[in-house]
């Protein structure tokens, strides 16, 4: 932050802070979450070995994403120099290292786990959307080498698309669908109720990533809306909306009756 503020780089465009300060706050929260949930897994001898993997890939992409900060350049799509090819092709492979390890930890998320049931609706959610983002990072990074070919934008789809605005999306639901059960069981909801906002919320983070993707493919803009978009963003409110209101009033019924 003192780097903005000093006036050393921005916030927008490829080389600007706020891709090492977002990856980082990102890949910090994703291997907290990650480290959680092999906390709560009957033990596995491949379990250490595709934490530290996962772990390390993770670590050093993001340093070599502020390095290359340092030095002024682009961090992806970047092939002006060897080094800089060197780069992406590091971060590349470090990445494919993470993906595997990340779909590791979500098959294992399926097995036993010392979890109540709120709570494996929420991590195991959170582990498909978290799948679902690592995949649409892969279809991101070959448009975005497509459009370098073409001496065109690798950010950008169509008009006003955002390409990374799916990924985007999905990556956090890992966080997001745990602290939603958190949050509940701290105002002592029942656990029926979680597990009904928690099956919710998965359901509209699923309507979220569709209105992504469709916003993206369709090259407009993250808000540009249209008739179908208008329609997903009302189911999305209603299932993001409805439930925890209900619960909430439930909730009061319950105890004004005790």
């Amino acid at each position: 932050m003192p780097f903005l503020l000093a006036g050393d780089g921005g916030w927008e465009g490829s080389v600007s802070w706020r891709k090492p300060i977002l990856f980082g706050v990102s890949t910090g929260m994703t291997l907290c979450s990650l480290g959680w949930l092999a906390g709560h897994l009957s033990k596995r001898s491949l379990d250490t070995f595709f934490a530290w993997a996962t772990s390390i890939s993770l670590v050093v992409e993001v340093g070599l994403i502020t390095l290359q900060r340092w030095r002024g350049v682009a961090s992806h799509f970047n092939h002006a120099t060897t080094f800089d090819t060197q780069v992406d092709h590091a971060m590349l492979v470090l990445i494919c290292v993470a993906v595997v390890g990340i779909l590791y930890f979500c098959v294992r998320s399926f097995g036993k786990l010392s979890l109540d049931a709120d709570y494996l609706i929420a991590i195991r959610s959170g582990m498909i959307f978290l799948v679902a983002s690592c995949v649409i990072g892969f279809v991101i990074s070959v448009y975005g080498y497509q459009q370098v070919a073409a001496n065109l934008s690798p950010e950008t789809v169509g008009n006003s698309g955002v390409a990374k605005f799916p990924h985007g999306v999905a990556i956090h639901a890992l966080q997001i669908l745990p602290a939603i059960v958190w949050g509940m069981r701290r105002f002592k909801f029942q656990r029926w109720q979680t597990k009904i906002v928690t099956w919710s919320a998965s359901i509209s983070f699923a309507f979220q990533i569709a209105f992504a993707c469709y916003q993206t493919a369709n090259g407009l803009g993250r808000f540009q809306l249209e008739t179908t978009t208008s329609v997903l963003l009302v189911v999305l409110a209603l299932l993001t909306a409805a439930p925890p209101i209900t619960a909430f009033i439930l909730n009061k019924m319950l105890r004004h009756s005790a």
